[in-house]
């Protein structure tokens, strides 16, 4: 994992559970993010395409993979370079992870996970939380040497309401935000509501408790597609930041080429 050359500009692709997200970065930062479903390959030709073509103008560009589905991770690759004319380097695989981790176990921790949390401390350059509202919700922290020492995990918003779905008899699919009271009075509603409230409270307990860990309350970013949602909630966090995980995805090549030594 050495000799990695300065680039003009990346395209950065995040294989999600759900989705597969892909931007350029290039010195105007992160710009032309789109997402495309993990499950139509035929809309990730005419994204990595679309994407490209804005980095155009720059002659050294490259591809950036992180990925937490090994077994999207090939096909998706396979045709970013067939598209892009390079072949895509793997965060973990190809390139290091773009900070330091304090586990028991370093290889469980996902990718996402790890890249988001750099981008945040890269650009807050102290400690933090990263909570990260997809497929599934993961509350993170960065210690104030911008180390990420672990965090939480457990069913994202949309993962909830399926499963309220599913596994009962009459309970129906619902989506959306919270209702105009707290007082349920449909059962959407009161789904919505409850598993909306229910993210918020345990937003904060979670955070509250990295907080007396810590001793000091951490700057929190909160990220991912249900993430506006849950910032309607809450007056505690400081930072909604859409496409923070490709914001990662760039920092971990720029990281190992030596372009970024410390936060921006």
């Amino acid at each position: 994992m050495v000799g990695f050359p300065p680039m003009d500009g990346l395209l950065a692709i995040d294989i999600g559970n759900t989705r597969v997200g892909m931007a350029a970065w290039d010195t105007h930062g992160l710009h032309h993010a789109r997402h495309v479903q993990l499950a139509d390959p035929q809309s990730w030709r005419d994204a990595l395409r679309i994407t490209w073509s804005h980095l155009a103008r720059h002659g050294k560009r490259t591809v950036v993979v992180g990925s937490v589905v090994p077994g999207a991770t090939a096909a998706v690759c396979k045709l970013a370079g067939d598209v892009c004319d390079v072949e895509p380097l793997r965060i973990r695989d190809d390139l290091p992870l773009p900070m330091p981790l304090e586990l028991d176990r370093d290889d469980e921790v996902g990718v996402d996970r790890v890249c988001s949390a750099a981008a945040a401390f890269d650009a807050i350059g102290g400690p933090c939380a990263i909570a990260s509202f997809g497929s599934a919700t993961t509350i993170d922290c960065v210690s104030s040497e911008g180390h990420f020492i672990g965090g939480t995990i457990m069913p994202g918003v949309e993962m909830s309401w399926r499963a309220l779905h599913e596994f009962t008899a009459a309970l129906p699919q619902v989506s959306g935000a919270v209702g105009r009271s707290p007082f349920g009075k449909s059962t959407h509603d009161c789904m919505v509501n409850g598993v909306l409230y229910g993210a918020a409270g345990a937003l904060r307990e979670i955070v509250e408790r990295f907080a007396t860990e810590l001793g000091q309350w951490p700057h929190l970013v909160l990220t991912g597609g249900a993430a506006p949602l849950v910032a309607e909630l809450v007056d505690f966090a400081d930072s909604l930041v859409p496409d923070l995980c490709l914001r990662g995805v760039a920092l971990a090549y720029r990281k190992a080429s030596g372009a970024v030594t410390t936060a921006e």
